[in-house]
C-alpha cells in the first residue's frame, strides 16, 4: 500500500521529467537558446524548475513543503550545498513553520555546452555530487536526509551546425572541436545515438542507474544558430 511519502516521492520525479522535457516553454521564444549560447544554462534551468516545482507541488500538496535553491543542510561548519531540495516543513500548534521536519529529494544539477564526449562530467563531477548527495543521507546528525530520494540532472547542449558567424563570442564555440556532434533536425538518429553514448558513461562510474532515452528538444534560435537541449534525469539513486 503506498504512503504518503511515497505519493509524494512519486509526484516529484514524474513532476521532474516532465518540468524538463517542457522547458522551452517556461521561457520566452528564443530566450533559452540565448542564454545557452552565451554560457551554460545550468543555473537559468535549475531556476525555472525550482519554480515549476513549487507551484506544482503547493497545488498538489499545500504549503507544507518547500521547494529550496542551493540547500544547505544544517551541519556545524559545513558549507556544502545541493542544488534543489524538496524539504518537509514542522509546523508547531500555531502552523508556524519552525524547522525541516524531513528532506523528501535532493537534486544536483550539471550543464555543458555542446554535444562531445565530456569525461570530468561523466567521472570526477558526478561522483562527486553523488558522494555528496549519499553522505548528507547517511549522516546520522542529519536524520532528516536518511530517507530522502537522490537525482542528478545532466543537460547536454547542441546546436544544428558548426559556427562560423560570431564564433569569437560564442561560449560555446571554444569547445567546438572534431569531437563536437551537430544536430541538423531533432530527430537525426546520429546526433541521438552520439548522445545516448555520452550518457552510459555515467553507468560506468554509479552501476545500476536507469539511463531514459534521449530527446532533442528544440529550445530557439540564437545568433543564426538553432538550439538544442538533452536534458537526462537520474534517479532515484541508491
Amino acid at each position: 500500500m503506498a504512503t504518503k511519502d511515497d505519493n509524494i516521492k512519486d509526484h516529484i520525479k514524474k513532476s521532474l521529467l516532465s518540468s524538463l522535457e517542457s522547458i522551452a516553454s517556461f521561457f520566452k521564444p528564443n530566450e533559452l537558446a540565448y542564454y545557452s549560447a552565451q554560457c551554460k544554462n545550468e543555473l537559468q534551468i535549475r531556476d525555472k524548475i525550482a519554480w515549476e516545482l513549487h507551484q506544482d507541488i503547493t497545488k498538489e500538496y499545500g504549503d507544507k513543503f518547500v521547494v529550496r535553491r542551493e540547500w544547505a543542510p544544517p551541519i556545524k561548519q559545513n558549507k556544502r550545498r545541493v542544488d534543489l531540495a524538496i524539504l518537509e516543513m514542522e509546523e508547531n500548534e500555531e502552523g508556524v513553520k519552525i524547522g525541516v521536519k524531513k528532506v523528501i529529494a535532493m537534486i544536483e544539477f550539471k550543464s555543458h555546452s555542446i554535444a562531445r564526449p565530456e569525461p570530468s562530467y561523466y567521472g570526477l563531477e558526478f561522483q562527486n555530487d553523488v558522494k555528496k548527495m549519499r553522505e548528507f543521507k547517511e549522516n546520522k546528525e542529519l536524520g532528516i536526509c536518511k530517507d530522502a530520494d537522490l537525482y542528478f540532472v545532466f543537460l547536454e547542449n547542441g546546436q544544428d551546425r558548426k559556427a562560423v558567424d560570431y564564433d569569437t563570442v560564442l561560449g560555446f564555440s571554444q569547445y567546438q572541436t572534431p569531437n563536437c556532434k551537430y544536430c541538423p533536425n531533432a530527430q537525426d538518429e546520429d546526433y541521438l545515438r552520439e548522445v545516448e553514448s555520452h550518457w552510459q558513461e555515467f553507468k560506468k562510474r554509479v552501476p545500476g542507474i536507469e539511463i531514459h532515452t534521449p530527446k532533442a528538444i528544440v529550445i530557439g534560435k540564437a545568433y543564426g544558430y538553432k538550439q538544442y537541449l538533452s536534458p537526462l534525469l537520474i534517479g532515484p539513486i541508491e
